[in-house]
């Protein structure tokens, strides 16, 4: 086995402080479940979709750490199109599947399941009330280069232009494609 038991062993998590990280994501892209196994619905029937990150940059103290992303059905589709776009494939799915179909559709989320895993781009996370490190914003790499170079143009500080920039980043469509 790769992994290996040992009963006893304390294991520390690393907390991921709020700012931009690298991020990798990790196998595991599956409806969230409840603790018996079932797909979780809220109170408007609607599932939700968990995509696994961890940072993955060696010079970054948060490195392994964790963040949480969750993607619901009735609101989140342009969070998960945003990192399929960050990651590179959003122009494929978009030229594969044509038309008003949604992100969420089986045929498009079990690609999504093989090819996303291993993808890294750049995330911002902030830490909720209950200290888990949460995805607020998405950036391809180029996107990342760009926002950074705006801020210190001294172009932004405040909110309302953090809004701007993360509307900026859903609407970049530079995917490269991966062969759906």
């Amino acid at each position: 086995m790769k992994e290996q038991a040992c009963d006893g062993k304390t294991f520390t998590g690393i907390v991921v402080p709020d700012g931009w990280h690298e991020i990798e994501i990790q196998d595991g892209i599956d409806y969230v479940k409840s603790k018996n196994g079932e797909i979780y619905r809220d109170d408007k029937d609607c599932k939700a979709w968990k995509i696994p990150m961890k940072v993955k940059n060696d010079d970054d103290p948060a490195n392994g750490g964790i963040v949480g992303c969750t993607a619901f059905e009735a609101n989140g589709g342009d969070l998960m199109a945003t990192i399929l776009d960050a990651a590179g494939l959003w122009k494929t799915i978009c030229e594969k599947f044509p038309g008003d179909e949604t992100v969420f559709a089986s045929k498009i989320m079990d690609g999504v399941k093989t090819r996303l895993p291993g993808k890294t781009f750049m995330i911002e996370s902030r830490l909720d009330k209950a200290g888990f490190s949460k995805v607020i914003s998405v950036a391809s790499y180029a996107k990342y280069k760009e926002l950074m170079a705006g801020k210190k143009d001294g172009k932004k500080e405040d909110k309302k232009n953090d809004k701007k920039e993360t509307e900026a980043v859903k609407s970049d469509v530079s995917g490269t494609g991966d062969g759906w």
